[in-house]
């Protein structure tokens, strides 16, 4: 490649170049397969207002509930506080990518060191894994309704599944009018039960910080088996963050990250969940479900919980479209955009709901964690260490299957190797505390093998032509 060729591809990577569809397949698709173009940049108010929707769902204070029960307070706090640290550190990385990118995560994998084809695996789990999140937040919605109108489940199953198409079919622009017009009525039944809480139970809990329930595990083990049950969150939310965080301008995000970034998470882990704390120790239950109902009445009860899970699975349906979207073009389904997704997201979701994924969730969602944090784990290296400490690559993250490998070996290699290992530690071992770690001793292994592998091949595997010179070692050859 002759640096006059090379150059105008950087140029064009950082633009639209490369076969994009037109402007108004953009739109459709949310930029789901190129950059976000300036004029399609927004502000940090309204990225906030639909990375908080997840805030809202029912899930965190069921949560928060459980790990109280499980783990007693103390234990409980301590493992938020170590998760929320985590995840803010790696959600900066990847959401400041993000926005100087313009790129979805799954654009963002191909050129971090995976590959246009294998970057499809973690799109699979990724956008799958969002999937199983809004069939879990639809059929709570299903058994929220069948206490006011007495259906079969299956009915209410493809009711609450369909309900949300209109909602989430114009993509990022009609949800974020959705999820600001709804907050007013949220806040007030939500602010209506705690009040009602506070009065009932005369105060604050004294058990906050401290209660151990009886058959708490507490201690070591039990910050070990909070942080370990929230791995998935710390592993999945980076990515969520950037694929809305790539909306914001470049010379913006340092100014709205603590909106588009930090504020969602603080919400997250020191309010939605520590709720599920609050309401558990006033009510004796840590189903919300159950206890709404028992503070605002049936009719207020269900209204919260449709407000609620309305909200978050509006960010599930949009993200798993977006992804399966941006994720298809790879493996030569081009035309399918995010619309389409969007229905067979939507079917599946349906589909989970008739096979009971809510009471089928656990196993599913420890074992994502583990992926998710060595996946996650292979971008940060790529990002931080890669380009940014060693410069192996260099200029915009190419997203063009046409200028990448279709296999990557830097990262496909690293993340089989992470998961692989975190996977049978969590399998095989018996010690609690190694069992509890396993996700992160999978996301040291992922990184240390991705830096290594981009090391040791010299960046050659990145792209289709093993001269191109954005490659450093192709650089320091060419004379100036």
């Amino acid at each position: 490649m002759t640096p006059q060729s090379s150059a105008a591809t950087v140029t064009a990577g950082a633009g639209q170049a490369g076969g994009p569809p037109p402007d108004a397949v953009h739109d459709q698709d949310d930029y789901a397969r190129s950059r976000v173009p300036d004029s399609a940049r927004r502000g940090a108010g309204s990225i906030f207002s639909v990375l908080v929707g997840f805030v809202t769902a029912f899930f965190f204070p069921l949560v928060g509930g459980l790990y109280l029960t499980m783990n007693g307070a103390a234990a409980t706090w301590m493992g938020l506080v170590i998760s929320f640290t985590v995840l803010i550190v790696l959600a900066l990385v990847v959401a400041r990518t993000a926005s100087r990118e313009g790129l979805t995560s799954e654009l963002l994998t191909r050129g971090a060191g995976f590959g246009s084809v294998g970057s499809v695996l973690t799109t699979v789990i990724y956008a799958g894994t969002f999937v199983i999140y809004a069939g879990t937040e639809g059929q709570i919605l299903a058994s929220s309704i069948d206490l006011i109108w007495d259906l079969p489940d299956q009915i209410w199953f493809v009711l609450v599944g369909l309900v949300f198409l209109p909602m989430a079919w114009n993509g990022i622009n009609s949800m974020t009018k959705i999820l600001i017009w709804t907050i007013p009525v949220y806040f007030v039944l939500l602010v209506a039960a705690i009040v009602i809480a506070w009065n009932r139970n005369d105060g604050m809990p004294s058990g906050m910080f401290n209660a151990m329930p009886h058959g708490a595990v507490g201690g070591v083990i039990g910050t070990i088996s909070v942080v370990a049950g929230l791995a998935g969150t710390v592993g999945i939310n980076p990515f969520e963050a950037g694929d809305y965080n790539r909306f914001i301008r470049a010379d913006r995000f340092r100014r709205s990250a603590v909106y588009s970034v930090v504020l969602p998470y603080v919400l997250l882990f020191f309010f939605a969940i520590p709720l599920g704390m609050y309401f558990t120790l006033v009510m004796g239950e840590f189903s919300p479900s159950v206890y709404f109902v028992g503070l605002l009445g049936l009719l207020p009860g269900v209204a919260l919980a449709w407000i609620s899970q309305v909200r978050v699975n509006l960010t599930n349906l949009h993200i798993s479209s977006v992804v399966f979207a941006s994720g298809s073009e790879a493996v030569g389904t081009r035309r399918l955009g995010r619309r389409f997704w969007l229905l067979v997201v939507t079917a599946l979701s349906i589909l989970l709901m008739w096979f009971d994924v809510l009471g089928n969730l656990n196993v599913f969602l420890e074992w994502t964690g583990i992926f998710l944090l060595a996946w996650v784990a292979c971008v940060v290296a790529d990002i931080t260490v890669v380009r940014g400490l060693l410069k192996i690559v260099t200029g915009p993250v190419e997203y063009r299957s046409s200028q990448l490998r279709r296999y990557n070996a830097v990262g496909v290699t690293a993340l089989l190797t992470g998961t692989v290992g975190a996977s049978l530690i969590w399998l095989l071992a018996t010690n609690p505390v190694l069992k509890g770690l396993s996700a992160y001793i999978g996301f040291a292994v992922a990184f240390g093998v991705h830096v290594a592998m981009a090391v040791a091949t010299k960046g050659r595997t990145y792209f289709v032509d093993p001269l191109d010179e954005r490659l450093s070692v192709n650089q320091a050859r060419t004379p100036h």
